[in-house]
């Protein structure tokens, strides 16, 4: 099956690379090599050159192969895992054949417990990997991160400017929560806004964001998926964007986003979709996005096997009682991380791990001073 989905790495591409660069210490899918034991691989890479599914984005489909160019010629970090590059998905008859051929090969590489890093491609590809999770029968919390909020028509085909409603209708349904991240207001309709809070998701402008990116720390930690669109980098520092806006988050928010992706134990895939090196002359972002990729590796080396490895016995509690509300909130604070909780009542019909939501110490300190976190109040009614 990988041989007939999955084209090679071309040996030629490792001609140039340096000595003890990324480009000779991975583990390729060469036709010389063959293809890698996942068994072995705690993240792999794979290319989607398919972007049939995007009027706007054509071009995305040759996004792998500059990337991959950037990131063979950096140097690994001090990481005791291995890394595979598994080339590029054969493109089918139609976008559709690629996303079937994305799905299952995201199914084999899930259960090998390795975490796949797609490179894109349109971000339409997104609903395959998230179709991935739902043939494992795994509910899935999702973070994206983009400008825009790709609603659009659910009875229209597929396309990357209404994924987020496939996504959303997709049957069975194993969608749990979704935080949108970096959304511009003046990019996304009111009643856009208006959905996500009937259904207690979570949508955070680019104005909470931009300069303060730790903040989105727990949401990317609370996620099993992230889907990371270029568009959410201001073109300043992502030329090769088809949409461009001035505004933005920047380049090093992005390579904090992914690093906090990296360190999240519960993440278990990537998506990087929807850029066009025919934008991007000098290369400056496909450096970008491989310098994310590595910044993601580097979080994996610091995994802590934080929550949902342990248990809540393994952290310290902390106990705020709100007076007025006649509530109590309990936080928990892993000792091996210094990363926080906080304990959501949970519907007992779901799943033990949304029993613990990520927070940060700035939650803490609100419930301190008497103010029930806005992530609380929707887990509550999401789980009720």
């Amino acid at each position: 099956m990988w041989e007939d989905a999955l084209q090679p790495i071309p040996s030629e591409w490792f001609e140039d690379v340096q000595p003890g660069t990324m480009g000779h210490v991975l583990v390729a899918h060469t036709e010389e090599l063959g293809f890698p034991d996942l068994r072995e691989v705690r993240v792999a890479i794979l290319g989607v050159p398919e972007d049939r599914g995007s009027k706007a984005h054509r071009g995305s489909r040759d996004a792998s192969r500059a990337i991959r160019k950037e990131f063979y010629s950096l140097y690994p970090g001090s990481w005791d895992f291995k890394v595979a590059d598994l080339g590029d998905i054969v493109p089918g008859r139609d976008s559709v054949d690629s996303m079937a051929a994305l799905e299952a090969l995201c199914v084999e590489i899930l259960q090998c417990n390795c975490i796949p890093f797609i490179l894109g491609g349109s971000s339409d590809l997104s609903l395959a990997l998230y179709r991935a999770y739902c043939r494992l029968e795994r509910t899935v919390n999702a973070a994206v991160l983009h400008s825009r909020i790709s609603l659009g028509q659910d009875s229209d085909p597929l396309n990357a400017d209404n994924v987020l409603s496939h996504l959303l209708t997709a049957k069975p349904y194993y969608l749990y929560h979704l935080s949108h991240i970096g959304h511009q207001a003046y990019y996304v309709a009111p009643e856009v806004l208006d959905l996500f809070e009937r259904m207690h998701f979570e949508a955070h402008r680019l104005g909470e964001v931009r300069g303060q990116i730790h903040e989105i720390e727990p949401l990317v930690r609370d996620a099993d998926m992230l889907l990371v669109n270029n568009h959410v980098v201001r073109i300043a520092d992502a030329p090769g964007q088809s949409l461009p806006s001035p505004n933005g988050i920047t380049a090093e928010e992005l390579c904090a986003a992914l690093r906090y992706g990296g360190m999240s134990d519960k993440l278990t895939s990537v998506g990087v979709f929807d850029y066009n090196p025919q934008l991007d002359p000098t290369g400056q972002n496909a450096q970008l996005i491989a310098q994310g990729l590595w910044y993601f590796l580097e979080g994996v080396q610091w995994r802590k096997g934080d929550y949902p490895l342990r248990t809540k016995n393994d952290y310290t509690r902390f106990t705020v009682l709100l007076e007025e509300q006649s509530q109590e909130l309990i936080f928990y604070k892993s000792p091996f991380s210094g990363r926080w909780w906080m304990e959501v009542p949970a519907n007992p019909s779901k799943e033990a791990r949304q029993h613990l939501m990520p927070c940060s110490l700035k939650d803490y300190e609100a419930a301190q001073q008497g103010e029930i976190p806005d992530r609380w109040w929707k887990a509550v009614h999401k789980a009720l």
